[in-house]
């Protein structure tokens, strides 16, 4: 693996040579797959666990993995968690979450340790295939988005009249997208063009304000604001940040509580209709959560808990009381698997966030803008274990590091 492919020649050994093609591949198609088929995510998850594995075995290094121990631990003493808690877990496919967890966890295991022992000219290469695979997804979604989604509609099966901008179906494709610019812009600024790497994420954004997302407006909104600070103070927002998570998974449920009950926000008409309906799951979440404090309803309980009576001012609550969770990370594993889960997460969090502080001091903004947005979205939208919205928060991060081991230019 520690050749680009314009100088393998026949006397490479074939295994480096598919290996090489394989991880070139992955790099350049992650930006189109996440504009086409964002539910695809999770093949290219496995895949490039199966690569980093390879390559790590072909250079005897895969005990390279075990330089992660501190979050190893942390994240397998939540799996232990997560995969006791089924026994007590409504929901019918609590198993598969967990399963769906722990390969994601394997992918920031081996995938972080191969990108990390790559040669520089073989992480420029892949770095320059992201770069142009993310260009061209975010070419293509604009696109999509001026034209009412054709690609989208093909590959969904969505009919004609239906919609496109009001679904689901672009908004995974803005989230994802909001979170892989700024792996871009780092490895644009690495490649000697920083005075246009913040152009990536802004660029986006004008794309990204003519949909329906607002998750992902706030993510980008966020994330730029969040470089800015830190091109001057990268610790300081490293301290801000590691404040707002302790503060998050201490305080969601009071927070929530006094938002839907003391406030009655989601009577509010001065918010618009989907703030309000989230403000009512929140308190829906956080009264259910107060009744398992310490290990929760169960992994993936979130979809599939038993309405008690509960009445919804936004349509009739049927067999299960939330929409398949809750559109906050931090409550949803609070409610999932109480203050031991909450604690856990906290941990592997803050080791996570303190892992920028030994990048390159010219890097660090790049990687807590994407910390930041990605902690804005989680706390806004999405269910934390969908698979997809795993795989693309462990892809961004695997970009990451590849940008940060790629040879800088001017330096």
């Amino acid at each position: 693996m520690s050749l680009p492919l314009s100088r393998l020649d026949s006397s490479t050994a074939p295994p480096d040579v598919i290996l090489a093609a394989l991880a070139g591949s992955a790099a350049l198609l992650l930006g189109p797959l996440v504009a086409i088929a964002p539910r695809g995510l999770p093949v290219w998850a496995i895949l490039f666990t199966v690569i980093s594995i390879a390559g790590l075995a072909r250079r005897n290094a895969l005990g390279r993995m075990q330089r992660a121990l501190p979050g190893t631990a942390v994240v397998l003493l939540f799996l232990i968690l997560a995969t006791v808690s089924v026994l007590w877990s409504p929901s019918p496919r609590a198993g598969v979450t967990v399963l769906e967890i722990a390969y994601i966890g394997l992918g920031a295991l081996a995938g972080g340790a191969w990108v990390s022992s790559l040669p520089a000219v073989e992480a420029r290469r892949l770095a320059g295939l992201f770069l142009a695979g993310v260009f061209a997804g975010v070419a293509v979604f604009a696109v999509e988005a001026a034209t009412d989604f054709p690609l989208h509609r093909w590959w969904n099966t969505v009919p004609a009249d239906f919609p496109v901008s009001e679904s689901n179906v672009p908004k995974r494709t803005a989230v994802l997208l909001s979170l892989l610019v700024w792996p871009a812009a780092m490895a644009l600024g690495r490649a000697g063009r920083r005075a246009f790497a913040l152009l990536v994420p802004i660029g986006y954004a004008a794309v990204c304000l003519l949909l329906t997302s607002r998750s992902a407006m706030l993510g980008i909104a966020i994330g730029v604001v969040t470089f800015a600070v830190a091109a001057w103070s990268p610790r300081l927002v490293r301290g801000a940040l590691g404040t707002a998570l302790a503060v998050a998974f201490v305080g969601v449920i009071p927070l929530v509580l006094t938002l839907d009950r003391v406030l009655d926000l989601d009577a509010a008409e001065w918010l618009f209709r989907s703030a309000q309906h989230r403000v009512e799951i929140w308190g829906m979440a956080a009264d259910r959560a107060l009744t398992t404090p310490l290990f929760g309803q169960g992994i993936d309980a979130s979809r599939a808990l038993a309405p008690n009576g509960e009445v919804s001012r936004f349509g009739a609550i049927t067999d299960s009381l939330l929409p398949l969770h809750p559109h906050n990370a931090f409550l949803q594993v609070w409610l999932e698997l109480g203050a031991f889960g909450a604690l856990l997460t906290l941990a592997a969090s803050l080791l996570l966030l303190a892992g920028t502080a030994r990048m390159e001091r010219e890097d660090q903004p790049f990687a807590l803008a994407l910390f930041a947005a990605g902690l804005a979205m989680v706390s806004t939208a999405y269910g934390i274990w969908q698979a997809w919205w795993m795989a693309g928060i462990l892809a961004s991060g695997l970009m990451l590091r590849l940008a940060a081991r790629a040879p800088s230019e001017g330096r």
